[in-house]
């Protein structure tokens, strides 16, 4: 499932993060990895900080962020610092995001308890649906959404955790001009109704071997993540995602890095404008508003190369190509959306190696779009 505003729980879950470093240097990949451990103090805090983003969706985010940082077993020297995040963002393009969120790592890790709530009112730009919409110009639209996805891990054998978790996601108060994009395509929750409301339950197959939760240089990461959403558990709509997330590093010096990532997102029946696989972000395919293209399905691949510059700086050069579709049968070479572009990584913590970027990058169109976010693409 697409989660919505995912630059801003980007920024509020890797804050918090780098507020564990002050427990454990190098900690674990995310939340799953278990390769280091906390070593400092386990006296529980809560730390209040700034926070401060740009992208081609939002113009400049502003907003405070805090975490609540903690261990479940004080005496296990193994288990990580648990994380309980929060945030209240408010962007330069009158969007608003308060969100909550959690990492708690049970005792032994055996367990571990994920969740991501958000309440967002969001103006944002729709080109219709589909793969060919180059030329199209964008209807604006605004709308407020409700989001809960609690989930649960059971490590089943080293770093492979297997999962569930519960999806509801509210939309409402959904505002459009009538007779355009929406109307011609028949978009499902919008042209149908004025809100909406999905249910549905997840589950999640996890691999992670990176060494290192910023910017790892060697390990892999894989995670398929399925879910379905049934009118017959409350859900105003039937439709499923498959979800799979496939990403590799390697070591080509001693400081500089290959990375490549390939991203797929599956939807199955009748799903929502809010749940459709989108091509655009600050992560893959980068260069594209973030759901220029969308539709049933997206597939996309990226690669980076990641080299030192000097002393805190460093510069990355990465391109991408993807393609949305409403069905297999619509995938072709043909229709494959480019990206391109480079970067500046300036460390705000040297020792974890977690950088603050500054990338530029363009698709198909040529037009550069600007990004300035905290922690890797992937």
């Amino acid at each position: 499932m697409q989660f919505l505003f995912r630059v801003w729980l980007v920024v509020v879950l890797m804050s918090s993060l780098v507020l564990n470093s002050t427990f454990a240097q190098n900690q674990g990949s995310n939340f799953f990895t278990k390769k280091d451990s906390a070593k400092a103090s386990y006296k529980n805090k809560l730390l209040v900080f700034p926070l401060i983003a740009s992208s081609p969706e939002t113009s400049w985010v502003f907003g405070v962020a805090n975490a609540f940082i903690f261990k479940t077993a004080k005496s296990d020297s193994v288990l990580r610092v648990s994380t309980i995040p929060s945030g209240i963002l408010y962007t330069l393009n009158n969007q608003i995001l308060i969100a909550l969120g959690a990492n708690i790592f049970l005792p032994k890790e055996r367990y571990i308890i994920r969740f991501e709530n958000s309440f967002s009112k969001f103006p944002d730009k729709f080109w219709g649906l589909g793969n060919n919409t180059d030329d199209k110009t964008s209807e604006s639209y605004t709308f407020t959404q409700f989001y809960i996805n609690p989930q649960l891990y059971r490590k089943v054998y080293g770093s492979l955790f297997l999962g569930g978790g519960l999806d509801f996601q509210r939309v409402f108060d959904i505002k459009y001009d009538s007779g355009g994009y929406f109307d011609q395509d028949k978009v499902l929750g919008v042209f149908d109704r004025s809100s909406y409301a999905v249910f549905g339950y997840s589950l999640f197959i996890n691999y992670d071997s990176r060494n290192h939760a910023y910017v790892p240089d060697r390990g892999s990461l894989f995670r398929v993540r399925l879910s379905n959403f049934d009118k017959r558990i409350g859900s105003d709509y039937d439709f499923r995602t498959l979800e799979i997330d496939f990403r590799k590093f390697f070591r080509v010096t001693k400081k500089s890095i290959f990375a490549v990532q390939s991203l797929s997102t599956f939807n199955f029946g009748d799903t929502p404008y809010r749940n459709l696989a989108i091509l655009g972000g600050n992560g893959m395919m980068r260069g594209y508003f973030a759901g220029r293209f969308r539709d049933q399905k997206f597939a996309g691949v990226q690669a980076e190369y990641r080299f030192p510059i000097k002393g805190r700086f460093g510069g990355v050069a990465f391109a991408g190509f993807g393609q949305v579709a409403n069905s297999f049968g619509d995938f072709a070479f043909d229709k494959i959306k480019p990206s391109i572009g480079t970067g500046v990584r300036a460390a705000v913590l040297r020792k974890e190696k977690l950088n603050l970027r500054f990338d530029i990058a363009a698709g198909a169109g040529g037009a550069l779009n600007y990004y300035v976010v905290l922690a890797e693409s992937f």
